[in-house]
């Protein structure tokens, strides 16, 4: 009986890890079966006025991009993902405050993190963008273990 009366706080403390693992798993495998990847003939951008014009657009965004628009996230499952990653962070932000010993900001770190890719809209690569929000994901969810060990 109590293996059970403990299991929220198993979820609580390691549930924004697990899925912060499985969501960047589950991105990287997204981004390797839907990418474009340009090969640029060096060569040609020498010689051809025209080619030099093309490669330049396409190297100021980086030669490696989702599929789609350049700049913002268009996949409804990447949209899915991000989004149930931010609201599990901000439950798992919201049991911990609710108990004194287990107060800590950290799910926040992993609720910007999700966000990031959401709402930044640069004129980068969307790329540059996830790979900031899961560095922010990763670090706030290992720190988050550490800050819940003690529920």
């Amino acid at each position: 009986m109590k293996k059970f009366i403990n299991k929220p706080n198993i979820f609580k403390r390691w549930g924004i890890f697990l899925y912060s693992i499985l969501s960047l798993v589950l991105t990287i495998i997204y981004i390797i079966f839907n990418h474009t990847f340009f090969k640029v003939n060096w060569t040609r951008y020498d010689t051809d006025g025209t080619y030099r014009g093309k490669v330049d657009e396409i190297l100021k965004h980086g030669v490696f991009w989702i599929n789609g628009n350049l700049t913002a996230i268009s996949s409804p499952f990447l949209i899915f993902l991000l989004s149930v990653g931010a609201i599990l962070s901000l439950v798992i932000f919201y049991l911990a405050w609710h108990n004194i010993t287990t107060r800590t900001w950290t799910p926040i770190l992993c609720f910007i993190g999700f966000l990031v890719p959401l709402i930044v809209h640069g004129d980068g690569n969307i790329l540059k963008t996830l790979i900031i929000g899961y560095i922010f994901i990763i670090i706030g969810a290992s720190f988050s273990v550490q800050a819940l060990r003690f529920s």
